[in-house]
């Protein structure tokens, strides 16, 4: 695990959560229970006890691009049955080896559902 995706990590969480400022704060100090790397993205678990939240939850607006050229989205689970996490996906192409750069966005949101990487 490097500090960049550690970082990046906090980064998605702040912007996922930007609308419920004492959930974002209780994941961000949260305790990660592990990291599982499935070789297309992650997941992030973290400690239950730590992120005190009663209704299911699922958030899905934020992307990044990594090492300037590769698109994931990600997704946060709060579950009733206990499990809290964070999944990073890929869009077919393996997950780099490394993560030397990031950008983190909202995606921008389009009649009927759509989702699109905000333009520049």
């Amino acid at each position: 695990m490097n500090h960049i995706q550690e970082k990046m990590e906090k980064e998605v969480v702040s912007l996922i959560f930007r609308e419920y400022p004492d959930l974002r704060d209780q994941i961000n100090k949260a305790r990660v229970i592990d990291r599982e790397f499935t070789g297309v993205g992650f997941f992030t678990n973290y400690h239950n006890d730590d992120i005190l939240w009663e209704e299911e939850m699922i958030i899905s607006d934020v992307g990044a691009i990594l090492n300037n050229n590769i698109e994931v989205g990600f997704v946060f689970f709060i579950r009733e049955e206990g499990a809290r996490f964070l999944e990073c996906y890929m869009y077919g192409d393996p997950f780099p080896d490394q993560i030397e750069s990031y950008e983190v966005f909202i995606y921008e949101k389009f009649p009927g559902d759509v989702y699109k990487v905000p333009k520049k």
